[in-house]
């Protein structure tokens, strides 16, 4: 029998969120009870489409979905400022349970997938602690506080990111490698979709899953490579492709030129495989297709204004995004950090605090290779490639503003944040690639407990991965000139999504143990929401005027 926990996890957590969300939601309606910001554009829009009038006002830059949502739910719930925002918050909710379907996912693996339904029921009722964990996980991915906080306002971004999860469900749910003809279909009807949000999800539900796809389809029809230890560059090249063999490694074992290795090996298997490959990325190339049909016949990748959002090469975006990461995170990461400083600490003590393996693995020459590389890369990005919208210059209501006025002050200090950067990218990448305790403390701490079925137990993550969210968050970002926090909401969640937790065990009377319960999933949930509360605070009331809009109250936010 599954205990409590187990059985009300994912519900107490869903609840956790519906309150949260619609508080939020009550408080803004209160005290913002008029658009405000960008839903000065999208409010009227939708309230257009709701009458059926389809005029376009040229200041908006993304596709037409969130108005058509709005049209759609209409005639139930009205065409009021509130009754739009109350969408978001519906979205929201969403969320919640389709992040925890997709973490269930991720524990099964692809090789142990069925398509017998009541298989899966049977795995989800079982006694597996992990459900806790995944609950959790995805209520703190609801409550990620970019995203929350426009779940009470008229914005793009909450629907966009749920069809984008959609759109990776999908992914994971393909009965096959290859994927049936509903597979096919239904990866092209839902990417259509996101893409009528926002015009970069082509990245996420075009590129991201044509990769994943493909590198899954080369490793299961033949064996792959687990190590280049045993085996030369050489050994590697030929087999590659001699035998269509792809070489992966998991994050935790991996050196920098393993993703050398990595792509290089996929590179020849899908030479000497070239029909699989489009057979398996056909409904992805279809959304690129379709998507580049678009440009040509708008002209540009945005609608509207285009002056002001003009693409470009920005990629500093990619530096910025790791402070993100390791801020919004940082109880998920503070365990390298305190490896770091138990080293310091008597051996007593390092025996009992110190037995994390965030830096289990001594550093080679590959790693300082790495690092230095990082380092002169970002050097570089910062000095010849830093873009500061006149957007973020101009306008003192996004914390964005404050952040570059601060790197603005003197000239030394953009190249100052280079470190700060570099820890935090290894900071994230190590906590995907690392397990919170000691794999022998665990197994002796489980010698008398009864042991979570292999089912449960969630594979390393691999450096396709790593390579293919990079390479897909690069170009999703990069190509934007303005910083804004909700461009990185995204590729947050897609990583949030593969931190792997510590998995629990039962007693073997079957009752939960809670020792063996990863606390960070607690600790993270406190820290969002305490930022939550921080900013919607800040939103109600730290209102300011402008002194050319002396009787307009202006407000901070994302």
């Amino acid at each position: 029998m599954p205990t409590l926990l187990q059985t009300w996890g994912l519900p107490a957590a869903l609840l956790v969120v519906v309150n949260f969300s619609t508080t939020w939601y009550n408080a803004v309606s209160k005290h913002v009870p008029e658009p405000y910001l960008d839903e000065f554009f999208h409010v009227p829009q939708a309230q257009l489409y709701c009458k059926g009038d389809y005029t376009w006002d040229p200041k908006i830059t993304t596709p037409p979905g969130l108005y058509l949502v709005a049209k759609l739910f209409s005639p139930l719930i009205g065409c009021d400022t509130s009754s739009l925002r109350a969408l978001n918050v519906g979205a929201l909710c969403l969320i919640c349970p389709l992040a925890y379907s997709i973490l269930r996912f991720l524990r099964t693996g692809p090789n142990q997938r069925t398509n017998d339904s009541q298989a899966m029921k049977e795995r989800t009722l079982a006694n597996d602690p992990t459900i806790t964990l995944d609950a959790n996980t995805a209520m703190n991915i609801s409550l990620f506080p970019p995203l929350f906080f426009f779940s009470a306002l008229f914005y793009t971004d909450v629907i966009s990111t749920l069809v984008v999860l959609l759109s990776y469900s999908a992914l994971l749910r393909k009965t096959s490698a290859h994927g049936s003809t509903f597979d096919t279909f239904n990866a092209i009807i839902v990417g259509v979709v996101a893409l009528f949000f926002r015009q970069t999800n082509i990245f996420w539900v075009a590129v991201f899953p044509a990769a994943l796809s493909v590198v899954n389809a080369l490793k299961s029809s033949t064996p792959s490579f687990s190590s280049a230890r045993a085996a030369t560059i050489g050994d590697i090249v030929r087999t590659s492709w001699n035998e269509a063999i792809v070489y992966d490694c998991s994050v935790e074992e991996a050196g920098f030129q393993d993703y050398f290795i990595l792509l290089l090996s996929v590179s020849l298997a899908a030479l000497r495989k070239p029909f699989l490959v489009l057979r398996v990325a056909f409904p992805y190339l279809t959304l690129l297709g379709l998507f580049v049909g678009f440009v040509f016949w708008n002209g540009s990748v945005v609608l509207g204004d285009k002056s002001a959002h003009t693409a470009t090469i920005h990629t500093p975006q990619m530096l910025y995004i790791w402070p993100y990461i390791a801020f919004f995170s940082a109880p998920l990461l503070l365990g390298p950090v305190l490896q770091a400083v138990t080293k310091f600490l008597p051996k007593r003590l390092q025996k009992r605090y110190g037995n994390t393996n965030f830096l289990s693995r001594i550093w080679t020459v590959s790693d300082v290779f790495t690092s230095s590389l990082f380092v002169i890369g970002a050097f570089s990005a910062v000095h010849f490639n830093t873009i500061i919208h006149p957007y973020t210059l101009a306008d003192n209501r996004h914390y964005v503003f404050y952040v570059f006025r601060i790197l603005r002050q003197h000239p030394a200090i953009r190249y100052l944040a280079v470190p700060i950067y570099y820890i935090g990218a290894w900071l994230a990448l190590q906590s995907l690639g690392a397990t919170p305790n000691d794999e022998h403390a665990l197994r002796q701490e489980r010698d008398n407990a009864r042991p979570t079925s292999a089912k449960s137990e969630r594979s390393p993550c691999q450096i396709s991965f790593i390579a293919i969210w990079l390479g897909t968050t690069a170009l999703s970002v990069v190509t934007a000139p303005l910083v804004e926090p909700r461009y990185f909401i995204v590729p947050w969640i897609i990583w949030r999504l593969h931190v792997p937790s510590l998995p629990a065990s039962l007693t073997s009377r079957g009752q939960f143990n809670t020792r063996a319960y990863d606390l960070r999933l607690a600790f993270e949930t406190l820290w969002l929401l305490a930022i939550d509360a921080a900013v919607t605070y800040i939103f109600i009331y730290w209102g300011f005027a402008w002194p050319n809009e002396p009787d307009k109250v202006q407000r901070f936010l994302w």
